[in-house]
């Protein structure tokens, strides 16, 4: 009975130890109960010392496809005349939904590209006073062709204009 009251007295010591570091978060503590528990009870001990805390979601979610979008565009030469062509995107910006249908030749500035033709005719500003205006949803653009945002259902124009 004596042999097992002193083993009785060692495991309540090291269980009030642990209680008392375990408060403390200490690992310690949980390296004591692994060297005294059963089998079972120490490798879930172990996994708990060993396991790392669980990381928050960093991940960016997975970019989407870019989401295809049908636009309307209008070419308006300084005749009168005018092109019309239905064009399936994935672009954001006017140019670049337009460059692979229309023939653009033009300039970059410090405010992006300037158009100085479209399909071979000329609008040269400098020269003859004229310039391609942009038009969206049949209002006049406050934007360059490569900053002009694009949206599903949207009519762009391109105008041969005189100033």
């Amino acid at each position: 009975m004596k042999l097992n009251n002193h083993v009785l007295s060692l495991v309540l010591v090291l269980l009030l130890s642990l209680s008392l570091l375990t408060g403390c978060g200490s690992t310690a503590a949980q390296t004591t109960v692994a060297a005294t528990a059963e089998p079972e009870q120490t490798q879930a001990v172990e996994a708990e010392v060993t396991a790392e805390p669980a990381a928050e979601a960093t991940e960016a979610p997975a970019e989407s496809e870019p989401q295809a979008i049908t636009i309307t565009l209008t070419v308006t030469y300084a005749d009168g005349s005018s092109d019309e062509y239905t064009i399936d995107t994935t672009a954001d910006n006017l140019y670049d939904a337009i460059k692979d249908t229309v023939e653009l030749g033009g300039s970059e500035s410090q405010y992006g590209f300037y158009i100085e033709s479209v399909n071979g005719e000329e609008a040269i500003y400098d020269t003859d006073g004229t310039y391609w205006a942009i038009y969206v949803n049949g209002e006049y653009g406050m934007n360059g062709v490569d900053s002009q945002p694009v949206e599903d259902g949207g009519a762009y124009s391109l105008i041969h204009e005189a100033a």
